[in-house]
């Protein structure tokens, strides 16, 4: 489902989404997201059209694992 393409989207990038679900069958169709993963071809046609989008999205939910919040912005690291 589109759903479950969105939450293994965010996955595959690294994050960890937190999906609300007000029904169990929302619950069901969320956890279907779980056990596969996208190809890095299908991540990147999904970030091309996410970047050729006309608007920009700034908000704090969405942050990879590699970044931190510090302040009033994230900052990203590297592990040595």
């Amino acid at each position: 489902t589109p759903a479950q393409v969105s939450l293994n989207w965010i996955i595959c990038k690294g994050a960890v989404p937190i999906p609300g679900a007000s029904s169990v069958s929302q619950l069901e169709e969320n956890g279907g997201a779980l056990g596969w993963r996208l190809s890095d071809e299908d991540v990147a046609l999904l970030d091309a059209a996410a970047d050729s989008l006309d608007f920009e999205f700034n908000g704090c939910g969405f942050q990879t694992a590699n970044s931190k919040f510090v302040g009033y912005g994230f900052e990203r690291w590297l592990l040595d």
